[in-house]
């Protein structure tokens, strides 16, 4: 990172721009598209085995064929989570450096910035505590409404509209957030429990689903920990 990189970090954590939830019709019309043709438009999300037996065809019952829509939401979605989380990331590194010149931000893994951020011992300046409470209220965009929006569209996008599989994708959630746990080193915020509850609430009273559960994995792990984190700045 260089010297401009850093003395601009904190004034890039700026307020988010709310997520735009993809509406329900497209998503359906999506689906629809999806389960009634296989044209040469979709993308396959998992390789399918040519193995023809009945064994491995009931294996891979689970696997969906998305199309450029959905796929483009799947790639959407987790861009945005990599641009947030290197955000946070960032705006970390330049607080740390300011408190210790001699820090080395190459030695800062992820899971020493949240303990970091967990035990309070990053100097918070009142500006970025201020917008860190914004992100967090109930319409910013780590709030629980969005980041449970979020979660929600993730896993309809690589269902394929497929309504049968919520129970799967909830459980990948989950693991999710026991990931997220694991990585933030302690119990998280209250306000990630309530954003898994609102997301496995969405999931279950749109359908079931399931697909590529890693995928939902991590999304959920990404989600949860950078969620810890801006709450982190806010004590």
């Amino acid at each position: 990172m260089n010297t401009n990189q850093i003395l601009s970090a904190t004034n890039s954590y700026q307020t988010t721009e709310a997520y735009k939830k993809t509406s329900d019709s497209k998503v359906t019309d999506t689906a629809q598209s999806t389960t009634e043709t296989a044209d040469t438009s979709a993308f396959v999300y998992e390789k399918k085995s040519t193995d023809t037996s009945a064994a491995n065809n009931s294996k891979n019952k689970n696997y969906v064929t998305l199309t450029k829509e959905n796929k483009a939401i799947v790639e959407q979605l987790k861009a945005d989570a990599e641009q947030r989380t290197a955000q946070l990331r960032s705006l970390v590194e330049s607080m740390i450096l300011k408190q210790n010149k001699t820090f080395q931000v190459g030695a800062l893994t992820d899971e020493k910035m949240y303990e970091m951020l967990r035990k309070g011992q990053i100097e918070v300046s009142p500006e970025v505590r201020a917008q860190a409470q914004k992100d967090i209220a109930e319409d910013g965009y780590w709030g629980v409404e969005q980041t449970s929006e979020r979660l929600f569209s993730f896993a309809k996008a690589i269902s394929g509209g497929d309504v049968s599989k919520a129970e799967t994708l909830i459980a990948a959630m989950e693991k999710g957030f026991k990931q997220a746990t694991k990585s933030w080193g302690d119990t998280l915020p209250d306000i990630c429990e309530k954003t898994l509850k609102a997301a496995t609430e969405k999931i279950r009273n749109w359908a079931k689903q399931d697909s590529d559960t890693e995928a939902m994995t991590d999304a959920a792990q990404d989600a949860f920990t950078a969620q810890a984190g801006t709450s982190a700045l806010t004590e």
